[in-house]
């Protein structure tokens, strides 16, 4: 049995969700040839607008394991599509995903999908649902990010968990597994980790070199990929406006030509001489010398700054002291909604 089943985890074991869902009864549900004959009627008649015939199709489908259905469900309450925002119904169909598709291979296709329903649930531990009796617990939310970030290698989740590390929210503050995060995902062409990481070389501080022109070419970057998503938050756009104004005519040039490299490869100094992790180049030494001890970086990827970060690098979580099992079995397990 793979590690990913073994014992309860305790990011979806806690936190009880005490909603009552009475969407679609068993003694009103419609009768389906099949799982998959439900799903497509369910769909068939969200496509006509009948919302409310299409959810008893749609959860029956999901509690058979339609994962189809589940987004489908999970994403109506998320954002109150069609009928009044619920959470923790959000919640409950974001972790059935999670918990019969945590240990599915990266490479299959869906893959993509339960990396986002992880990080859903994380987001939603970080904040906490508390109508639902889902207190904040950003310990939990870490632990789900980090198996998204690492398992699935999902850009969302690495930035997720590069802000906890920033911050020392539900981790020990550490910005060297920040930066690490942070450059994996920025080389996906995530947009907030370009911007954020830019802005950390841009302005520096005393634990980060100052690199003002490489800086401005990720938060560039970073302006340009929200832009083309028609989404771009509005302190990105604030952001890039900043320094912009503030960046000379030459820092731009070379911001500028920094940007083919930066777009194709890696957040790279020097391809062919440096190696380490991003954090190695990036980390000011405590005392002039050898990088500070309290800021440890675990197997970065080798060479990461200068040779690329492929799609599939990422740097190791640490161990986080529970299983990474998602199954709902136990008596503290959240009841359905």
């Amino acid at each position: 049995m793979p590690m990913f089943r073994q014992g309860i985890v305790a990011a979806l074991a806690l936190g009880a969700l005490a909603v009552p869902f009475a969407v679609g009864g068993a003694d009103n549900m419609p009768a389906f040839v099949s799982a998959t004959d439900a799903y497509h009627a369910g769909i068939a008649d969200l496509k006509s607008g009948e919302t409310d015939q299409a959810l008893p199709a749609l959860e029956y489908a999901a509690d058979h394991g339609v994962l189809g259905a589940q987004l489908k469900l999970a994403h109506i309450y998320a954002a109150g599509n069609g009928v009044k925002k619920d959470e923790a119904k959000a919640f409950y169909f974001y972790r059935q995903i999670a918990n019969q598709r945590a240990d599915i291979s990266p490479t299959n296709p869906v893959s993509k999908y339960v990396a986002q329903s992880f990080v859903a649930l994380g987001d939603y531990y970080r904040k906490g649902i508390p109508s639902a009796g889902l207190m904040q617990d950003p310990k939990q939310a870490a632990n789900l990010y980090r198996h998204a970030a690492s398992y699935f290698g999902d850009a969302g989740a690495q930035y997720a968990l590069a802000r906890l590390y920033l911050d020392g929210e539900g981790v020990a503050k550490n910005i060297g597994l920040a930066i690490n995060w942070l450059a994996t995902a920025a080389k996906k062409q995530h947009a907030e980790a370009q911007a954020t990481l830019g802005e950390l070389l841009w302005r520096g501080n005393d634990e980060v070199r100052q690199r003002q022109a490489r800086g401005f070419a990720l938060i560039m970057l970073a302006h340009a990929n929200a832009k083309a998503d028609g989404k771009e938050p509005k302190w990105i756009a604030d952001l890039y406006t900043e320094v912009e104004g503030a960046s000379t005519p030459a820092m731009r040039q070379e911001a500028q030509n920094l940007m083919p490299e930066l777009g194709a490869h890696a957040i790279a100094e020097d391809p062919g001489t440096a190696t380490g992790s991003p954090a190695d180049e990036l980390l000011l030494p405590a005392s002039g010398g050898a990088p500070p001890a309290s800021v440890p970086v675990p197997a970065p990827p080798t060479g990461a700054i200068a040779s690329g970060l492929s799609a599939s690098t990422a740097p190791p979580p640490e161990k986080i002291g529970v299983p990474v099992g998602f199954s709902d079995a136990g008596a503290n397990s959240p009841a359905k909604p």
